[in-house]
């Protein structure tokens, strides 16, 4: 599974994505195979593969009112999940020219992570306490696992982008000069 950057402009997005929709659905199948044994045996104890701790938790947690081993929940949050994965997936087959694409800027780098479906905005060193204060003001927030502000990868973030001056790209031009035209208005948004 690809926990990381899947950039648009790598050659084996397309494998990468597909990858990261098979790992999510086996774990979507497991969880049913957890949940039916739960059912079934009115337990998860000697359901093959899960070590003491998962038994553990798991259990406290039913004992204090979750109904299964893994709620709804947690099948929804997977299932939108597979669906953003399968329309870029679909888009990198057949609509290449509709994805986001990433841009240099000056002590920076705007990352299109299609895995995550995010906008991030890496820095060579710490933004200043202006540029922070600026980037939070437009939405944008601090992701400690990736190292990187990010919002969520739509239009409006590139427009928003597009009034940040200090990531801006190198050549003058706006982030939405790259991007590929807005959908009309009755078109949903990526």
């Amino acid at each position: 599974m690809y926990y990381d950057v899947i950039k648009t402009e790598d050659v084996q997005a397309f494998e990468k994505l597909s990858e990261n929709y098979d790992h999510i659905k086996k774990r979507q199948d497991y969880m049913q195979q957890v949940n039916d044994y739960y059912k079934e045996n009115g337990t998860i104890k000697g359901f093959p593969g899960l070590e003491e701790n998962t038994i553990t938790s798991i259990e406290k947690a039913i004992s204090e009112g979750q109904e299964l081993p893994y709620p709804q929940t947690f099948f929804q949050n997977n299932k939108k999940t597979m669906d953003m994965l399968q329309k870029m997936m679909n888009r990198v087959a057949e609509k290449p020219e509709t994805l986001f694409r990433s841009w240099h800027f000056e002590g920076g780098e705007a990352v299109v992570n299609l895995a995550k479906n995010r906008l991030q905005l890496m820095f060579k060193e710490i933004p200043s306490e202006e540029q922070r204060a600026t980037l939070k003001k437009n939405g944008f927030v601090w992701a400690n696992k990736s190292k990187a502000w990010q919002r969520p990868l739509t239009h409006q973030t590139m427009s928003v982008c597009d009034k940040i001056g200090f990531v801006n790209p190198h050549e003058g031009r706006k982030p939405t000069d790259y991007q590929p035209a807005p959908p009309k208005r009755n078109e949903p948004e990526r």
